[in-house]
Parts: structure tokens; sequence; C-alpha cells
């Protein structure tokens, strides 16, 4: 069993120390290319939207050819690359192609508005931009806010498109000739080889860009066995979120399959991914969890191929596990809780025993430690922020190196800005987070972002935006509280119609906008976000609410 054990001396709780199968030093596409020598018949991908699979043989084709024409049109090792793409069919080829020759990326959600896009391009400044037939327009504004001169605008690249005035993506699997000839190169050190930049909101609130190491991954297959029987695993997750990118590459690692879908999220997707793909591992953050379990077609859908429904990317709510468990023990499923984040990885998981109140003890190679507000260490069931430090050394922010420095402290642990302890038992149970962020179904909203935007409508004298748990407790619902200039006559569906228009789905106020008479500050000026809280609770008792708000 998973143990957690205490060293008093120190003050840090460790996970099991287990030591990878492969060498940390190789970079990770040669690990992975490989691995599709072992069986060039047995399947890595199905696509539920096209009803395609792909072989390890024909994956590995694409991979190349991929590879090749990248290179023969001038992308080399160190370039970067953007990913503003949903899973489809040749995505994780094309992704595993940019591992194998030293070229990070950075995943964007597709789902980005130009704002969030823009952001993220003015730190990468990427050689090349891959993206979808139905981003492709937001993609391109926004690469012209960040480059001065248009004529420099880098190539776009577009998958799945049938317009004739774009590059198509597909055009880079063309035949080469030299397809046998493919060794996927040792890249150096690859402790310091970039293999992605993820994003993450980090304490400030803007995206940040995480520089992940082709050894951190390596070093994280210690939790992966080999299995002959193919396990299938499905998510909606793009390779935006570490769960997506994970799921990519962990296939190679645990001999599963990946089911994937260009869609967000919905449950009669969700459904068809169990019963017609008899999807063994899934993954769904808590708000996803929720709605499949409202939905009336529950009754009738068959659970037993599930035999594991992990949970996480935000707080779990101790009745929804009750409800999946109750849903898959008859048939020997059960749920799972896990706890982690892009900048350390995978932190807790309870993969071999539930308890109410935590999410597991500490996965393999994780120390933690857990100090109070002075900066001291803390014991057993003492609560205080969570310090982590992963399989290796968080590697920093991409661009921003103030923020990298802020990120850890002297012995390298980072601050995870996670309020928790550390239980008798080496489980981890968390109690709050020291963060304003909140977030809305695995996404992160960034208060600070929204209110700039209210602050500049006419008539809002103050605001302050926070998260108020939707009625199911499965996650956090964007809401504003609004203190108006004297006389405006704003209201509700102004505010929402102006913000709604500006952002990006998941930062849409969902919780709702409500109008007080002023917010509840310190002494020293500070809004008291958590009174803000309950006051929007108390306001939307059904005789106390301001305005009625749909979700």
């Amino acid at each position: 069993m998973l143990s957690s054990v205490y060293d008093e001396a120190t003050g840090t709780w460790y996970g099991p120390v287990v030591k990878s199968l492969f060498s940390p030093e190789a970079s990770l596409g040669q690990i992975m290319f490989e691995a599709l020598n072992r069986s060039p018949d047995r399947v890595i991908q199905q696509d539920m939207d096209t009803g395609r699979s792909l072989t390890y043989a024909e994956f590995q084709t694409r991979w190349i050819r991929f590879a090749q024409n990248l290179h023969s049109i001038g992308v080399r090792k160190g370039d970067m690359v953007t990913l503003a793409n949903a899973n489809s069919e040749n995505l994780a080829p094309l992704a595993c192609a940019l591992l194998a020759i030293g070229v990070p990326f950075n995943p964007l959600a597709p789902s980005f508005n130009e704002d969030d896009m823009a952001n993220m391009l003015q730190t990468t400044n990427p050689k090349l931009v891959f993206c979808d037939a139905d981003n492709y327009e937001v993609v391109r504004r926004a690469l012209l806010r960040v480059v001065a001169n248009a004529e420099q605008l880098p190539p776009i690249y577009v998958f799945e498109c049938a317009r004739s005035d774009v590059k198509h993506a597909e055009d880079l699997l063309k035949e080469t000739g030299q397809e046998k000839a493919f060794v996927a190169p040792y890249l150096g050190d690859s402790s310091k080889t970039i293999a992605v930049i993820l994003c993450s909101s980090g304490t400030s609130g803007v995206h940040k860009a995480v520089e992940l190491t082709h050894s951190k991954f390596i070093r994280q297959t210690t939790f992966h066995r080999f299995s002959p029987t193919p396990v299938v695993h499905f998510s909606f997750s793009a390779i935006y979120w570490l769960t997506g990118f994970n799921a990519m590459v962990n296939v190679f690692f645990n001999g599963g399959y990946r089911v994937i879908t260009r869609k967000p999220f919905n449950v009669q997707q969700f459904y068809d991914a169990i019963e017609k793909c008899r999807a063994n591992t899934v993954f769904t953050p808590p708000a996803h969890a929720s709605a499949v379990l409202a939905h009336p077609r529950l009754k009738t859908v068959d659970f037993s191929s599930i035999r594991s429904w992990v949970v996480g990317g935000s707080s779990v709510p101790e009745q929804l596990r009750d409800r999946i468990d109750e849903l898959l023990a008859p048939t020997g499923g059960r749920s799972l809780n896990v706890f982690g984040s892009s900048e350390v990885g995978g932190v807790a998981l309870d993969w071999m025993k539930r308890k109410p109140g935590t999410v597991g003890p500490l996965m393999p190679n994780v120390k933690v430690r857990i100090v109070g507000e002075d900066g001291h260490r803390l014991g057993v069931g003492e609560q205080g922020e969570l310090l982590i430090k992963g399989v290796e050394d968080f590697g920093g922010y991409y661009g921003n190196e103030e923020a990298s420095e802020n990120a850890t402290d002297s012995d390298g642990f980072f601050r995870s800005g996670d309020v928790g302890c550390i239980d008798e038992e080496g489980f981890l149970r968390l109690i709050d987070r020291k963060k304003d962020i909140f977030k809305y179904r695995n996404y992160h909203v960034s208060p600070s972002d929204l209110e700039a935007i209210i602050l500049r409508i006419d008539g809002v004298q103050n605001v302050c935006v926070v998260g108020v748990p939707d009625a199911d407790g499965a996650t956090d619902l964007p809401a504003a509280a609004i203190v108006r200039r004297t006389g405006a006559e704003l209201d509700a569906t102004q505010v929402r119609t102006i913000v709604d228009g500006q952002v990006s789905d998941f930062k849409r106020l969902r919780g709702g906008v409500y109008f007080i008479e002023e917010l509840p500050k310190t002494e020293s000026g500070k809004v008291l976000r958590r009174k803000v809280t309950e006051m929007i609770e108390d306001m939307n008792q059904p005789r106390q609410r301001d305005t009625a708000n749909g979700v």
C-alpha cells in the first residue's frame, strides 16, 4: 500500500521512493518511439467522433512524417510551437513528433478567447502555430495583436479545415521516402530540456507558462506498468490540461489506449464512451461528474466496464463520491480522488483506500512540508500551507524569472497556496485555498481579470468577484458583487451582457450579479472576499435574491 512517512527532524512528509524503469537521461521521445515497436498491430488511439483507430505502427508512421516534414520547413530543436487544438486524430502524432525532435510546445485551450490566446502567444513567441478550423480566426487575431509586423506572423497550420486560403496541418503528413531511416535523437541533458509548457494561473491570476522537462515525465512513469490487456482510457481533457497531456503520454507506458473526442464535455458523449467504447478508466472534474449523475439516462447505462472513475481538479464533495461508488461497486469499480498541479505534477491519490475528507497518501517520490504563516514547519494534523517538491524541482515559469523565484522556498519546495494537513495515517487533507483564484469546471478563474472588466462599465464604483458553489457543490461559479455609483441605474442583465461578450466561456458570470451598498473590508482597506461570498450566499436565499441568474 502506498503510504506517507513523516520525518520529524526535518518536518517533511515523504511519499514512497520508487525508481524509474527508464533512464531519465534519455529523451521522452526516444522511449515513447521505442515503445511503439513492441506490438505494431496494437491499438493506441480510438477516435469516437469518426470511429477510426490508430495502431502502434500507423501512429509511428504519422509521427515520423510530422517530424521529417517539420524539419524540412526549418523547425529545429529549441524552437517553440503553439498547439491551440482539441483532441483530433492527428494531434497526438504531431505532439509526439515535437517531443522527439526537441521542440517544446505550449498547448492552449481551444476555447480560449482572443485575450487569453494573445497573453500566452506574447509569452512564448512561437515559431509555428497549430489550431483548428473553428478557432483559426481567434488565433490569427491574437497573433496580429502580439506580432508588430504582420508580414512576420508565424505560419498557422490548421487541422481538419476545408478552407483553401490556409495552411493545412495534414500537408505535413506527406510521404518523405525516408520514413525507415528515422531515429528519435538524443537531445542532451533531459533534466534541462523542456518537453512542454503548460498553462497555470498561479497566484497572480494571469496565465503562467510552466516549464516541464523530459526527465520529469520519465520519472513520473514509476506509477505505470505495462498491461498485456489494454486498458481503455477516456476523458474530455485537451492536452492543454496536465490530465490531458498525461493521458496522451501514459498509454506508451501502460499499454492502454485513449478514446478521444474533439467535443467539449457533454453527458451523452460521456455515456457513449462507456457503452460504445467500453472505457475502463475515466477522468472528470467534479462538475462534470455531477452532471452525469443528474442525467435521466443514468438509470439505463451499463457502467460495468468502468474500473476507475478519477475525479479531481477542484474540491470533490464526499456525497458526489458516495454516488459514484454506489453506482460502480456492483461491478467492481470505484471512484478515485487525485490532487496535483501543473507545477509539481501529481501529489496525492487515494488509490488503495478511500478516507473521507482526504485526497489520499502522497504519490511516489513526492515530498511535502506544511508551514505556518511565519514559515515554521508544522507536524502531524497541523494546518498550514503546503510546500511541495515533486519528482524533480520546479522548473520555473517560462519568460518570468521573478515569478519563478517567488514560487519556491530556499530548499526548492513549491509554494502551492493550498492550506491543508496530513493526518496520522499519512493522508492529505485539503482545508482551503490560500489563493483568491478559484476553478469553474477545472478552469482557473482570476477575480482580478473580471474585476478589471467590470470596473470599466459605466455606473460601477467598486466590485469584488468570487466563486460561489453551484447547487451540487461540485464547482465554483463566478459571481460579482457590485457597488453602484450614486444615481446609476445599472442592472444585472447589462453587466452580464457586457462581461460575457469579452471573456472566454468559463469566465462568464454564471454565479450571478449582485448589488450591495458597500464591500466588507479590513481596516487596511482590503476587501474580505470570504465575507463577500457569505453575503452572496445569503442573497441567494429565495426571499433575498437580488436577481435570478441561470447557470
